[in-house]
Order: structure tokens, then C-alpha cells, then sequence
């Protein structure tokens, strides 16, 4: 299914419309990889070819916002040696939900109900690594396409970017675990400087109390200065394309 989906007309694109609901009830299985495979296909043609799948979507985002929950059940550990290890069996298939929801931003817009797009922003702002990054970058379109909504939530918004940028690494941890906190705090940072765009942001109390904790924070405010520069360094240069 994900294969026969292309961005230009197709002959076959009427067949693909009259199934890919029926297709998309897989997202109901029992099996996890079943459900996975759904999302990437979803993915797939919301990205490709929206018109397939947005009169679908008032049942599909159920089903969708169902698998960025975290699930207790499919966590276990598993004996490395002398260490144990956590895995998150049910980590691929938020990953995959996050990515539908990243990509419906950008093509379904005006079919979502944007404060419980929120909610589930929220919840994955407070996840894994992979989830975090993802709703960063959705924080940053969000501030872009829907200022208004996001504003109304920017307080919720702030606590868990504010606890990974003030999050410290354990002192026996080694090399990888340093560099992906450290991407975490950047991303979270400009996370932080896009909702800073929208108008009224730093009245916020929640907002403006960690601003002073960045600016207190020299690793903190040297990583969020380099940000915001290089944020008016791209704004310049897309005006400067607007004009040519």
C-alpha cells in the first residue's frame, strides 16, 4: 500500500480511495506491527497524497492518538551481564503515531481539533528521547500555523521543556548519554525560542521565570543565544529570497 501512493496523479489513485479505509480498520489489530505498518502507510499517504485520507480522519485520529500512549504492559527488562536494561516494546509504534501527526500538521490542518493535537504534544514532550525530538519540532511549526492555540497552552507547554533543559546526566554515565541530553536541551531551546515569536509568550509567569533561569545558566544561555542568532541568520535570508 505505502508503494502505490505517489505525490503525482495516478491511474490507480481511484481504487486506492475506495480501500484505504478498509486498509486503515487494521489500525484496530491486535498485532503491534500490524498497527505499526497501518501508521506508516497513514503516514505515507497524508504526506503524498492527502486527499485519500482526510474525510477519514474524524475516525482514523482516534485510533491514532490511542498509539502515542505509553503502555506499561509492553515495557520490560531484559539481564545485559551485570546490567539491566529497560525496553520499551511499544516505543516504535509512538514513534510512527508522532510522525502521522508531524506530517498532518503540515497537509490536514484544518481537519484537526487543535487542543487535543495539544494534549497529545503535551504527553509526548514527557516521553523517550525519539518522542521528544519529534513533538520539539512539532512545537516549532505549531507556534507558526496556529499561534493562537498554542498560546492558550503555553504554560503546559513550558514545565516539560523547562525540566529537560534543567534535567542533569547521572555522573556514571557514559559519552552517548552526554551528547543526547545535550541535543535534548538544544532542541527543547528552540522549541522555547519559536514559542518566544508568538505575541504575549513572555508575559507568561511560567515562560518568563525560565527565561531567567536560562539566562542565570551559563551552558543554558550561551546555547540559547546561539539559537536565537541563528534563527534571525535563516529569517534574514528568507526575506532576502522573498525579495530576489
Amino acid at each position: 500500500m505505502k508503494f502505490t501512493i505517489s505525490d503525482q496523479p495516478q491511474p490507480m489513485d481511484a481504487l486506492l480511495r475506495s480501500c484505504i479505509g478498509d486498509f486503515l480498520q487494521t489500525l484496530e489489530d491486535e498485532d503491534l506491527n500490524v498497527r505499526r505498518v497501518a501508521l506508516v502507510a497513514f503516514n505515507s499517504a497524508a504526506h503524498n497524497k492527502p486527499s485519500l485520507i482526510r474525510d477519514l480522519l474524524d475516525s482514523v485520529l482516534v485510533q491514532l492518538y490511542n498509539e502515542t500512549k505509553v503502555r506499561p504492559e509492553l515495557i520490560r527488562e531484559v539481564e545485559m551481564g551485570p546490567f539491566k536494561h529497560t525496553v520499551d516494546d511499544g516505543l516504535d509504534i509512538r514513534k510512527a503515531a508522532f510522525e502521522c501527526m508531524y506530517t498532518l500538521l503540515d497537509t490536514c490542518l484544518d481537519r484537526l481539533d487543535l487542543f487535543e493535537f495539544l494534549n497529545h504534544v503535551e504527553d509526548g514532550l514527557k516521553d523517550h528521547y525519539d518522542i521528544k525530538m519529534l513533538t520539539y519540532l512539532m512545537l516549532v511549526r505549531l507556534a507558526t500555523l496556529c499561534p493562537s492555540a498554542t498560546l492558550q497552552r503555553v504554560e503546559r507547554l513550558v514545565e516539560p521543556l523547562k525540566n529537560t533543559c534543567l534535567a542533569k546526566v547521572k555522573a556514571n554515565s557514559v559519552k552517548q548519554e552526554y551528547e543526547k541530553q545535550d541535543e535534548l536541551k538544544r532542541s527543547a531551546l528552540r522549541a522555547i525560542a519559536a514559542l518566544l515569536v508568538i505575541p504575549d509568550a513572555d508575559k507568561n509567569p511560567l515562560m518568563s521565570d525560565f527565561l531567567s533561569q536560562i539566562r542565570s545558566n551559563p551552558e543554558l544561555s550561551t546555547m540559547f543565544d546561539s539559537i536565537q542568532k541563528d534563527a534571525v541568520a535563516v529569517a534574514s535570508e528568507s526575506s532576502l529570497m522573498d525579495l530576489s
